[in-house]
């Protein structure tokens, strides 16, 4: 078989050579960020207080859940926090939004932590020009070096406006 004729099976077969990773089920799941990598997500949840306000000491926990194993839940390590993954929530000065949420990978990325109802809150990022509900994140990274870098990354969401889902694909260059 030649190729041309095994790729135009796998187009008209429908068929994704992209592996589908599993998606995170939890309780006050915000968002979260998958990679090239592997299935292992990173996953950010509200955290309330008894009353179900955000909790003002850590109003988002970061964590991962290991697919690639049993899908158990795994601190993220001290370097993950510093480096990557963590996250830093600031009382915010808009009075539309609770926090400003920062990532440690990159200050420059707008979000805001918003709560919406006793146990419900959402994070608001700006794509593709329009303000949304964040839903996850995806890094395509390269691995070639010691260090993976983020080649680029996809932000997927919905419109608050009026709820279709809202994509964008971002270069680091391109975050200001």
């Amino acid at each position: 078989m030649k190729l041309p004729v095994i790729i135009a099976f796998f187009i008209l077969s429908g068929f994704s050579l992209q592996t589908k990773y599993p998606v995170p089920k939890t309780k006050h799941l915000l968002f979260y960020i998958q990679r090239t990598h592997n299935a292992n997500t990173i996953v950010y949840d509200a955290r309330f207080d008894k009353d179900g306000r955000l909790d003002p000491e850590q109003p988002i926990e970061a964590y991962w859940l290991r697919f690639e194993e049993q899908g158990q839940r795994m601190a993220l390590r001290s370097f993950e926090k510093w480096m990557v993954y963590g996250i830093k929530c600031k009382k915010s000065k808009n009075p539309d939004y609770d926090y400003r949420v920062y990532l440690s990978a990159s200050s420059k990325v707008k979000l805001w932590l918003k709560q919406t109802a006793p146990f419900k809150a959402e994070v608001i990022t700006i794509i593709d020009g329009k303000p949304s509900k964040l839903d996850h994140m995806f890094a395509t990274l390269d691995e070639s070096g010691w260090m993976p870098k983020v080649k680029y990354g996809e932000f997927f969401g919905y419109s608050l406006q009026n709820g279709e889902k809202t994509y964008q694909k971002v270069f680091p260059k391109d975050i200001k």
